[in-house]
């Protein structure tokens, strides 16, 4: 069995074209794995006498080209035909030949293969966690977790057709609040649901269960979306934690939250337990009260958090400082950054170096990126990882096809990518929220550490403006050519 580290290693010096010393027994484990390309030196040799006729070719095929093009006819001349085919092999041996490293032990060069590139790439993501970890296990366990991220994309896509069934299935003369939902809608709502280990058929009767049953007060689909998947992602019998929603909704009112804002910030506490409640209204006073205007869902964040009012803000002045200091200044999602940033478990100083990281990866993915990337630098993974299983994500949605449109893709990613990692890290089973921290405030203690303030901040914050978006402009701009 080889370590992890001495893998690495070796195929680190493959992809910097430095000279490595394989022993033969890691010559046959990495070439059986498709990891190394072996190449003799009569084949170098033979590519090397290849490659040094490659320009006189390719000169000699731009200037039949050209006359090709001014001789009437549908297809090119045999002859260019040939040396076209003959240019295309020279250039993927000059490409191979460009890539050999020499092997001393062996007496032989290897080449990276593209399946080495990968494990390089993975290994190198995750090296922190690969001591005493052998590479056989490391790769077992890497193989694990993503097919596991397919397993969920499968259970997504169960619910949603029981969802979907339900809507298509909804009698014309049923009173309902609000417009129907839409199959982006209920792919979102699908894909939140998943992560609770439960029957799809089961999720999909819950949602419909909260949807119909709910004193919402609210016309708005946007809020009977957030409001049905919260609830039903929060473990518990139905019945009280549909009670103790609209109990907080109520609440709500008394202490300053405006209507519109009534449903999402009560899903963000839909979790607490009702013996918490006096302290989290109080918390939202004390913060509405030093910062009256400040957005309702970045006090509903700030409340729960374990942290006092006065360190809460000071956190969440020091993350709106350090943001503008590094050229971010838009006003309120950059406050909603600052507000997922200072709510969660990372030290302060460490803020907004994590989320500037994570920016400069989401830049052009989201728009605008900030909440979307404060939501990923809060992770427990380090910035690089958690970008890494992001984007694991994505080619997991785009293998599986979960979409129609393409717009879909990443919000879609972003929501599974919650509490999912390789290497045993997975946090969501722990149910550790990136708003709870180890020294939780004593009336928070009771409260379960699931998700439903991260899903509220990616509704509101990203979902929400896509749906929009999709909305109110024409499907086809979002469709991209096939390539079989």
């Amino acid at each position: 069995m080889m370590d992890s580290g001495r893998v690495r290693e070796i195929l680190q010096a493959l992809a910097d074209h430095r000279e490595v010393s394989v022993t033969a027994d890691e010559r046959a484990s990495l070439v059986s794995e498709g990891l190394l390309g072996p190449v003799d030196p009569a084949t170098r040799d033979r590519w090397t006498a290849a490659v040094s006729g490659l320009l006189p070719l390719r000169d000699r095929v731009r200037e039949l080209s050209r006359q090709a093009l001014a001789t009437p006819g549908p297809t090119a001349p045999p002859e260019l035909q040939k040396m076209i085919s003959d240019l295309e092999e020279i250039t993927r041996q000059k490409t191979s030949l460009d890539a050999l490293v020499w092997n001393s032990p062996t007496q032989e060069y290897f080449r990276l293969t593209l399946p080495g590139k990968g494990v390089l790439e993975d290994l190198s993501t995750w090296q922190k966690r690969l001591e005493g970890r052998s590479f056989e296990d490391f790769q077992r366990e890497m193989g694990g977790y993503r097919e596991g991220l397919l397993q969920t994309i499968s259970r997504a896509d169960a619910v949603y057709r029981s969802l979907f069934l339900a809507e298509a299935m909804r009698s014309e003369d049923e009173v309902t609040f609000g417009s129907p939902f839409t199959t982006v809608d209920l792919r979102f709502a699908s894909m939140i649901l998943s992560k609770r280990p439960l029957d799809p058929t089961l999720l999909a009767r819950l949602f419909e269960f909260y949807n119909a049953d709910v004193n919402w007060g609210s016309w708005n689909k946007e809020d009977r979306l957030v409001g049905s998947t919260v609830l039903a992602s929060v473990p518990g019998d139905p019945g009280p934690v549909r009670t103790n929603f609209e109990q907080v909704r109520f609440r709500l009112e008394s202490h300053g939250i405006l209507p519109e804002d009534r449903i999402f910030a009560a899903a963000s506490m839909a979790d607490l337990d009702p013996n918490s409640w006096d302290s989290v209204f109080a918390r939202i006073d004390g913060i509405r009260r030093s910062r009256p205007a400040l957005n309702a869902l970045l006090v509903s964040a700030l409340a729960r958090s374990p942290y006092s009012v006065e360190e809460a803000l000071g956190r969440f002045d020091a993350a709106i400082s350090g943001m503008a200091a590094r050229g971010y200044r838009d006003g309120l999602h950059v406050e909603a950054a600052a507000s997922i940033l200072s709510s969660s478990q990372i030290p302060q100083e460490a803020m907004v170096d994590r989320f500037a990281f994570a920016t400069s990866h989401l830049a052009g993915v989201f728009d605008p990126p900030y909440a979307p990337s404060a939501m990923l630098a809060v992770s427990p993974l380090e910035p690089l990882e958690a970008i890494d299983v992001f984007r694991d994500c994505i080619g997991a949605i785009t293998r599986r096809g979960f979409f129609e449109l393409t717009l879909e893709i990443e919000d879609l990613a972003l929501v599974l990518s919650y509490g999912v990692a390789p290497l045993g890290l997975a946090y969501m089973a722990a149910n550790l929220p990136p708003a709870a921290v180890p020294q939780a405030a004593a009336a928070l203690v009771a409260a379960p550490f699931i998700a439903p303030s991260w899903y509220v901040w990616h509704t509101y914050w990203v979902y929400r403006p896509l749906g929009r978006y999709i909305a109110t402009h024409p499907v086809h701009i979002h469709t991209v050519a096939g390539f079989g």
